[in-house]
């Protein structure tokens, strides 16, 4: 009974945000980032709401001035829980796939969750997609993307992709790195035995998933903050701000064994 209350109460805010996102829409091609400045504090909110229907307890050390301000968001990549952790403290445009967008349903939910769009199986609209996210950042909002560019089984972080560094060097965009470490499930510590109740990869389907979630009782996670890493320093090359920031996440991410 607690699983299926969860999972109507979800349901009642994907259902609310769309009403009231909805009227935004034919403002994202008149007013687009006025609209998703918008549409991702809305989010937001909603977020935090998700994040307590399903009982996830989040710790973080995310100080007042980096939630006032805008960066480029780097973070590695677990479940589509994570989305909602960073959401409901730093309202974001994410990055994700053409594929998402082409997907029934939560395309829409992306496209109205004020997400920006890239092609991960072509590299020919890159400089155009880098611009978006350009834009993004020099009107004041806040993008984040996960650049292992999918999500893991949390054995360890995946190499980082260099391509969407270079909005943060082109825009001298301060880059805010974070890791997201998951902790325990129904006070149990999470584990390679628990993960998969949790953590969202590979091949899984997303609703049985979501179903099995939304039967725990609780989830811990901490979302930390480490360091903003100034551009500038990596004006000459984006792949060295990309290692920077893969070295930052790989020392505060904690392996599941």
């Amino acid at each position: 009974m607690r699983a299926f209350i969860k999972i109507f109460l979800c349901l009642c805010a994907v259902l609310s945000y769309f009403i009231f996102a909805l009227p935004l829409y034919p403002l994202l091609f008149l007013f687009p980032y006025f609209t998703r400045k918008i549409l991702t504090n809305l989010a937001g909110l909603h977020c935090r709401f998700l994040l307590n229907v399903l009982n996830v307890k989040l710790t973080h050390n995310v100080p007042k001035d980096i939630q006032d301000k805008n960066f480029l968001i780097v973070c590695n990549h677990l479940s589509y829980l994570d989305i909602f952790v960073l959401n409901s403290i730093l309202p974001s445009c994410f990055v994700t796939s053409v594929e998402m967008k082409q997907t029934p349903g939560l395309g829409q939910i992306c496209t109205l969750g004020g997400c920006l769009f890239v092609e991960r199986r072509s590299r020919n609209n890159i400089v155009n997609e880098i611009k978006e996210i350009e834009n993004a950042l020099t009107n004041g909002l806040n993008v984040a993307f996960y650049p292992e560019a999918k999500s893991t089984d949390g054995s360890s972080v995946l190499p980082f992709k260099r391509s969407l560094f270079q909005a943060a060097v082109n825009t001298n965009s301060p880059t805010a790195v974070f890791a997201i470490n998951y902790q325990t499930i129904d006070g149990e510590e999470v584990t390679i035995r628990n993960r998969d109740s949790l953590f969202w990869y590979g091949t899984m389907a997303y609703s049985p998933h979501f179903i099995q979630l939304c039967q725990k009782k609780s989830i811990d996670v901490n979302f930390e903050y480490i360091e903003t890493i100034n551009p500038h320093e990596y004006k000459d090359d984006s792949s060295l701000l990309r290692d920077k920031a893969y070295n930052l996440v790989s020392a505060k991410y904690k392996p599941i064994k």
